[in-house]
């Protein structure tokens, strides 16, 4: 298992406190509507002090819900607090988005965050950008978004976009639960899990019908990065995503239990500056099922890294109707790499240079080189 020690210290100090809270994050009694009228609607001018007062509104009351100027663009030029640049959500909050974007300027004073979920904080969003956050330093995490332990994040018809951040997620960063659907997370950036970073055991991430794409990790976890918890991507395209140096996982760094169902892990990449991991398409040491699912096209380069496809360390792999094709990686195995015995049902690892699977500790049964 790779040494993720530091990663979770830094983790543990987002997570501090906040189980006394977890209650708070269940359903409410009263839940407003996405759609339809809403005794609890305030209409939000395209104006940057008017959402900071309707959030802090909101905050006060529950079940509002924030209907934004359609095509707007919110611009934060400083923190409203901390490295936040917006209140942090603490009630049941509906953002109507209206194809608004909220942006920290490029002209903006310091490092902040676009939006934070508190413990207890449930916010939904539909038909927004989050874009531009930035945030410094450790332990930091989510430039985009964060959602810390006990939070809610539903994130509908949105883009997470150019987000940076120094250490942890760049796009958006989960220790409470966050569900992402028809959604895009690209052109992020973050030393590990660029697109999005997920902590904390009780984590968990649905991704559904959504594109991670575009986004650049300088360590490991180019578009997605599940270091504990429960996480799901279905119906979804982890593409074109890189992680320039470290351990690898271009497309996924993961040791959370994850699905993958019916989905792509094509043509992303991991430079390998370690003496040896890779895994271009995806690098796991957790439970990891693949089915209906294709993990195509993706290379690990430099030193000795192995695995373009798939690179496991540890880790419990089920394929089902998946397919392992046309990746490439310095030394073999090209195509999968692994220490364990996998469960393969109805599946393919072919053409992948320099082998499929010669070279590996252990060679999946059924794979052919």
């Amino acid at each position: 298992m790779p040494n993720r020690a530091a990663l979770t210290q830094q983790a543990a100090c987002c997570l501090g406190g906040a189980a006394l809270l977890l209650s708070l994050a269940g359903p409410h009694a009263s839940a407003a509507s996405a759609s339809g009228p809403h005794s609890g609607d305030v209409r939000v001018p395209c104006d940057t002090a008017a959402l900071i007062s309707a959030i802090q509104t909101a905050n006060s009351r529950n079940d509002s819900r924030l209907i934004l100027t359609s095509q707007c663009t919110y611009h934060l030029t400083t923190a409203y607090a901390g490295q936040d640049g917006l209140p942090a959500i603490t009630k049941r909050i509906i953002v109507l988005g209206n194809g608004a974007t909220i942006q920290r300027d490029p002209s903006a004073s310091g490092p902040f965050r676009i939006l934070d979920v508190a413990s207890g904080g449930n916010l939904e969003v539909q038909k927004l950008t989050v874009k531009g956050g930035a945030i410094t330093g450790q332990p930091e995490f989510g430039a985009g978004i964060r959602v810390q332990l006990g939070g809610r994040l539903k994130l509908e018809h949105s883009r997470v976009s150019q987000n940076a951040a120094e250490r942890n997620g760049g796009g958006v960063a989960v220790f409470g639960t966050a569900t992402i659907n028809d959604s895009e997370l690209v052109n992020n950036t973050a030393t590990f899990g660029a697109g999005l970073v997920q902590f904390g055991s009780t984590a968990r991430t649905t991704i559904t019908k959504s594109s991670v794409r575009f986004n650049v990790a300088s360590f490991d976890g180019g578009g997605l990065e599940f270091g504990e918890g429960t996480a799901v991507v279905r119906d979804s395209h982890v593409d074109d995503n890189s992680a320039t140096s470290g351990d690898g996982g271009g497309g996924i760094y993961s040791g959370a239990n994850l699905q993958i169902i019916g989905s792509t892990v094509d043509r992303n990449s991991a430079g390998v500056t370690s003496t040896q991991p890779g895994g271009g398409g995806i690098f796991n040491y957790g439970p990891l099922f693949l089915g209906d699912t294709s993990v195509n096209n993706n290379t690990a380069t430099g030193g000795a890294a192995q695995g373009g496809g798939v690179y496991n360390q540890g880790g419990s792999v089920t394929l089902s109707n998946a397919r392992i094709t046309g990746n490439s990686a310095t030394v073999a195995p090209g195509g999968v790499w692994t220490d364990t015995q996998w469960v393969i049902r109805s599946s393919r690892i072919s053409n992948n240079t320099p082998t499929n699977c010669q070279g590996s500790p252990v060679i999946p049964t059924g794979c052919v080189n």
